[in-house]
């Protein structure tokens, strides 16, 4: 059990540097600043140089004024190249047009715009909607009602969100909430394929934004709070079938994990890690979902994607560092196969997950080329990996952080604060930050214009419990 209350500045050692005049805000409002995060490039008291620091060019191509993926490009800058509206004329914006889903729930999707339309999925039901921008008052060309089942709404862990589509070759691609992927033709939105991939019979759904790479759909599922084994599938474009299937816990053939898996850390070597370090059978029942965002570096042909939380909560039901959840893995898109891995938190504690973004980026770490990939992750650290290897160049915290005293850099591994460990029946207080994280799922953005990353950020802490709890297929697995 977990209850969110604001940061505070008293008894927190890990917070010398930050300002003293944090505000006390009321616990039920969930604060969000800008962080905008320079260290990656300069120190604070120069001046600005010229970017030494930009996105691969296969990931992140010449902006040609589409926005065909959630993220943007492969390497997620969430960046926009465009122009036209600046500092000097934003004051003049005017409202062109407003649009309503008529769903009164979480709206996580970000729009896509191809061309002249603008492509929009609703939380449950999961409408998408195409609307004409060039037209006033952006009418709507065409809309398309999967009918997703009710009973999706009952298992779905925290509202019946929907994060996005991608759009690729006159195709747009969505999922439901009760486990279908979609493929409509974007001209008419007329249903091209739908696939069946996920059951909520056990409280599995399906939340993510889908990515296309290489001709293949990339989706996860969620359901780490119900006991449901976490996944990531590629399904063929043209007609939906399933590629490949990579599982997230369990043994090393169902990970995809082969010879040519190469870790950089000695924690996670080892043979069915997946299996051995939970209790028995565990890693079934074990979470490790994919419900955020995937990046592409076409030079590497390399995927990469986090991990869930373990399930459930409660770390003395699941003693062990319970792989391969709350981590990233690098996987070959082509066959799924594991290249490496890097667990964020092994044996999450707090419900940190591992599922946030990671913004591909090509700069010079110590005077050398380096590839890497930079992760704000909800334990509160930002992440430099090489994503060639899953080394970890640096790992600082970017806000308020009690419940971890830093990141060994040699073992790789999170040194845990003893004093923030729960349990059954304890009671922990002041745990920094919540079970959202420092940085939720809310994605971050990369300018290569100032160089800067720009990360949404919570400013809050908790106090958690640890319960008994019984697994009951489809029903919460919590604790």
């Amino acid at each position: 059990m977990k209850q969110a209350h604001p940061a505070r500045s008293r008894d927190h050692a890990s917070l010398a540097g930050y300002p003293s005049a944090l505000r006390r805000y009321s616990p039920s409002i969930f604060p969000t600043l800008l962080l905008a995060c320079a260290t990656l490039l300069m120190a604070a008291s120069q001046p600005p140089p010229a970017p030494a620091i930009s996105p691969p060019a296969a990931a992140a191509p010449p902006d040609d004024g589409q926005w065909t993926m959630p993220a943007k490009n492969y390497a997620s800058t969430r960046y926009s190249e465009l122009s036209e509206i600046n500092e000097g004329n934003v004051k003049n914006l005017q409202v062109a047009f407003t649009f309503s889903t008529g769903v009164n729930k979480g709206q996580e999707a970000a729009p896509l715009v191809v061309g002249n339309t603008m492509y929009i999925v609703t939380p449950f039901p999961n409408i998408v909607y195409a609307l004409d921008l060039s037209k006033p008052g952006a009418p709507i060309k065409w809309k398309y009602e999967p009918n997703p089942e009710p009973a999706a709404q009952g298992v779905a862990c925290c509202d019946v969100v929907n994060r996005g589509a991608a759009f690729a070759d006159g195709r747009v691609f969505f999922n439901t909430l009760d486990g279908h992927t979609i493929a409509l033709d974007a001209n008419s939105g007329q249903p091209i394929w739908n696939a069946h991939i996920g059951n909520i019979n056990i409280g599995e759904t399906i939340t993510m934004a889908p990515l296309v790479v290489k001709g293949k759909v990339l989706v996860g599922n969620s359901g780490g709070e119900m006991g449901v084994r976490g996944w990531v599938k590629a399904l063929d474009a043209g007609d939906g079938h399933v590629v490949w299937t990579a599982y997230n816990t369990g043994p090393d053939k169902e990970v995809l994990i082969g010879p040519d898996f190469k870790p950089h850390y000695d924690m996670d070597k080892g043979k069915d890690l997946g299996v051995t370090t939970w209790p028995p059978e565990a890693w079934k029942i074990g979470g490790g979902n994919m419900w955020g965002w995937i990046s592409y570096d076409p030079d590497l042909n390399l995927i990469f994607h986090g991990t869930g939380n373990p399930g459930p909560w409660n770390p003395d039901l699941r003693p062990g560092d319970n792989k391969w959840t709350s981590g990233i893995f690098a996987r070959d898109p082509d066959t799924g196969a594991a290249k490496w891995f890097y667990q964020w938190s092994p044996h999450d504690l707090h419900d940190y997950d591992g599922i946030n973004e990671q913004v591909l980026l090509d700069m010079n770490w110590q005077g050398k080329p380096r590839k890497v990939l930079v992760r704000p992750e909800r334990n509160g650290y930002l992440y430099v990996l090489d994503r060639a290897t899953g080394e970890v160049l640096s790992a600082k915290p970017y806000g308020p952080v009690n419940s971890s005293k830093g990141v060994d850099l040699k073992t790789g591994r999170l040194m845990e604060n003893p004093d923030k460990l729960t349990g059954t029946g304890k009671v922990v207080r002041d745990i920094c930050p919540t079970a959202s994280g420092l940085k939720d799922w809310q994605p971050s953005a990369f300018s290569p214009r100032t160089g800067l990353l720009y990360i949404p950020h919570n400013n809050l802490c908790m106090d958690e419990e640890g319960v008994e709890v019984n697994y009951i297929a489809g029903t919460p697995y919590v604790g």
